[in-house]
């Protein structure tokens, strides 16, 4: 029989790795799933660059997507890019799918800006098919656009894991913070 003293030594090291493993299995669909899915959608080559840890999130200057995640997990993803890669990014998905020599100019930006949200979502909707194959059932917002610099994206009390993926059109960010988790 074991006691006291050896069942709380034996499940605090459970408890961590437990911690751990939901952290990746939190995180790893969403890197799967941008790779995946830029690919897809444009042609081009993505790979996983840099992972880093911060508090919060501010954007310093540029433009992206913002989603909620509700369910076993509850956070937030953002999406950011440099103005010149997110029309790049968009340009090469509306290219896939259409001549743009037919749009006139505002249409085309519009379709730009759709482009981008409908990446953002399609990412975010892969990850969380991802997530419920592995026992993780959650769903998201629809994504929101922001422009600007100084934009407080993520609280600064939150953890957040930011994820740079690199393209042939330069880097792109997403930053994950899971305020909390029921798993």
């Amino acid at each position: 029989m074991e006691t006291a003293m050896q069942k709380s030594g034996s499940n605090a090291p459970a408890a961590r790795d437990t911690h751990l493993s939901t952290s990746a299995r939190a995180i790893n669909p969403f890197i799967v799933s941008a790779v995946k899915i830029v690919r897809a959608n444009t042609g081009l080559s993505i790979a996983k660059d840099t992972v880093t840890v911060q508090q919060g999130k501010f954007t310093p200057a540029g433009m992206g997507l913002t989603l909620d995640v509700h369910g076993q997990l509850e956070g937030k993803i953002v999406y950011e890019f440099s103005k010149g890669v997110a029309v790049r990014l968009s340009r090469a998905m509306i290219e896939k799918q259409l001549d743009p020599g037919m749009l006139d100019a505002a249409n085309f930006r519009q379709l730009l800006h759709s482009a981008l949200l409908e990446l953002g979502n399609q990412i975010a909707a892969h990850a969380v098919t991802l997530l419920a194959e592995n026992g993780i059932h959650c769903g998201i917002s629809a994504p929101v656009f922001y422009l600007g610099q100084g934009i407080e994206l993520i609280h600064p009390e939150l953890r957040t894991i930011v994820l740079t993926l690199k393209t042939e059109f330069g880097p792109f960010s997403i930053s994950i913070a899971f305020q909390s988790a029921r798993v």
